[in-house]
């Protein structure tokens, strides 16, 4: 249930993920089912604006260089970082990857209420 109040409590925003996301997204789903595996590719592709590794890679090495983060992990700090975003993640150790990064994180498992209460914040700015 937490899951659906936390895409609610999003929607109207602009989502910014590295494009990498697609191979992400069909890796994890498709173990599942590959028709679910499609549905999610083609929902990411419609409702996310998405970052070409070229206009981020620099920044990645940055990410990584300075944090230790994994480099799946830097492209998605390196995404926040140029797109002025907060990065929400339910992975521990890359928020607090984020957090070393001079970046807006919350680790969504333990800060589920400050999460949704910073995006209430922003809908009304």
């Amino acid at each position: 249930m937490k899951s659906k109040e936390f895409l609610k409590s999003a929607k109207g925003k602009s989502v910014y993920c590295p494009k990498l996301i697609l191979a992400e997204i069909l890796g994890v789903l498709v173990r599942y089912n590959v028709k679910l595996a499609d549905v999610g590719y083609d929902f990411v592709l419609k409702n996310f604006n998405l970052i070409e590794e070229d206009v981020i890679f620099d920044e990645i090495l940055k990410v990584c260089k300075s944090t230790g983060s994994r480099a799946v992990d830097g492209y998605f700090i390196a995404t926040a970082k140029l797109t002025d975003s907060i990065l929400i993640t339910n992975d521990r150790i890359m928020a607090s990857n984020v957090k070393k990064y001079g970046i807006e994180a919350y680790y969504l498992i333990e800060e589920f209420n400050r999460a949704i209460n910073r995006i209430k914040e922003l809908q009304q700015s």
